[in-house]
């Protein structure tokens, strides 16, 4: 996500501050949902997001992006849907991720790069599509995660992409994902139902089956065009590497990316023997070695390498050789959970986790929630009202002294986190006898248990801002400790 005009670490364009993100086919999670995962991060320690509902439009409109030169003529019949757009973006930029009406999700966008022979061929548009209008753009249009696959595939064929980007598409049935590789070229594939996929800002599609439409999709002239600008060679067995024809892969993928797909699969998989952090050849899908939980996927996303020689928060070193998975310019972190058999109003839940994931606490909205005015409003400028605002004072403290500060804090949310899947299993019990019976009186409960559970965290994170408060001043007192003879 967010592509920021810095030199970091050698790569050979516009760098990116990106993301982290995991998906599990619903074959292989313990209980049989979806679940996409995914760490937004920022290139600001201070760039918090607003949590909304955009209400259904009747009438189409001409989109016009506060970003880029990008616009779009948007159809009538929009449904509603939620996002988490920068607190800047005028409702509508970085929308990150959200269920639509229908049910159906997206979390947008990995930020990928395209390599530079492929963009020579096939350059970005100044004004084509980019991170930041695609969620908005395409969730309230889209009624299956495939027809949201073949609409943004649509507008890359047409009018051109501006920028990299990995973007997800799940509803209850299957999930798929798709990556650009130049202006106008672009693959996705379906992720298998007993398997997971983890992406980690680099194109992550290598060898496609071009016949295999069920579960493969692509632009038009995709391998023509890669033949014809000497982007790969013709084959005749039906089969296209995407990676080696588009994909970026120089050297400081080894430091910034490869590690962490290495690291999630090494958690998910511990059979899997590889040394794919060496030169980023990770297998696309793996069956992981137990059922993934929402668990799971959130406690990978708090990754930070602890317990190896390469936490840079342990160790106080943020010069350790690989970039983490949880870092603290994180604007939030989300996990998606696409459930069947229940009602619509709870049949899908968005765990939504404030700032840097390994001092934080995935809170649960369930699709039909209600959204506090405390996760709706911030600025670049700390407050003592937000939610965002709130959850990251707590973890700029922690920071001055992550090795001290960090354990109660993660002990505390832990505590909390459990008790919260303990009061939604009631919850969603009492929901659908409820439901049967009256949708109104159980939309009272729905409203009720947010706002409950909303109020525990927000507890919980003022009892630990004091709690660490409490204890760096009796650490400031001991160190200037200036008394008499």
């Amino acid at each position: 996500m967010k592509k920021i005009a810095l030199a970091i670490m050698g790569l050979s364009c516009a760098s990116t501050f990106a993301c982290t993100t995991i998906i599990v086919g619903k074959n292989v999670s313990s209980d049989g949902s979806i679940l996409v995962g995914r760490n937004v991060d920022a290139g600001a320690g201070n760039h918090p997001i607003h949590f909304i509902k955009h209400a259904a439009v009747a009438k189409g409109f001409t989109f016009k992006s506060v970003q880029s030169k990008f616009s779009y003529q948007m159809p009538d019949g929009l449904m509603s849907y939620t996002g988490l757009p920068d607190f800047d973006g005028k409702s509508q930029s970085y929308e990150e991720a959200g269920f639509n009406s229908a049910g159906i999700s997206m979390s947008a966008t990995e930020t990928i790069n395209s390599s530079d022979k492929a963009l020579a061929a096939d350059p970005y548009l100044k004004d084509g599509l980019t991170e930041s209008e695609v969620t908005s753009v395409i969730l309230p249009q889209i009624k299956s995660a495939r027809q949201g696959v073949e609409l943004l595939g649509h507008i890359i064929d047409t009018q051109g992409s501006g920028e990299g980007f990995g973007i997800v598409f799940a509803d209850k049935n299957e999930a798929w994902y798709l990556e650009n590789g130049a202006g106008h070229q672009w693959v996705a594939v379906r992720i298998p139902d007993n398997a997971y996929f983890v992406s980690a800002n680099q194109g992550r599609i290598r060898e496609i089956d071009l016949k295999d439409t069920q579960n493969v999709l692509t632009s038009k002239d995709l391998v023509d065009f890669a033949v014809k600008n000497k982007l790969a060679t013709a084959r005749s067995d039906g089969k296209f590497d995407f990676f080696k024809a588009y994909t970026e892969d120089g050297p400081a993928n080894i430091y910034y990316n490869y590690y962490r797909v290495w690291t999630v699969q090494g958690i998910y998989t511990p059979s899997l023997k590889n040394t794919s952090y060496k030169d980023g050849v990770a297998p696309l899908f793996l069956k992981p070695d137990h059922p993934l939980s929402v668990n799971d996927v959130e406690s990978a996303l708090q990754n930070h390498y602890q317990g190896t020689a390469f936490d840079p928060y342990t160790s106080q070193n943020p010069k350790t050789k690989y970039r983490p998975i949880s870092v603290f310019r994180a604007q939030e972190s989300h996990v998606l959970a696409l459930r069947n058999k229940l009602p619509a109003p709870i049949a899908n839940v968005e765990y939504l986790e404030l700032g840097m994931t390994a001092l934080g606490i995935y809170v649960p909205f369930y699709q039909g929630s209600l959204i506090p005015v405390a996760y709706q409003t911030n600025d670049d400028h700390a407050d003592s009202n937000s939610a965002w605002w709130k959850a990251h004072k707590l973890q700029a403290l922690v920071m001055q002294n992550f090795p001290k500060y960090a354990p109660m804090v993660k002990d505390g949310y832990t505590k909390l986190n459990a008790s919260i899947q303990q009061q939604q299993a009631s919850f969603e019990s009492a929901y659908v006898k409820q439901y049967a019976k009256s949708p109104k009186k159980a939309q009272k409960l729905l409203d009720d248990f947010t706002v409950k559970t909303v109020a525990q965290v927000d507890a919980e994170t003022e009892k630990l801002t004091n709690d660490v408060m409490t204890q760096m001043s009796i650490d400031v007192n001991a160190k200037y400790l200036f008394h008499g003879e």
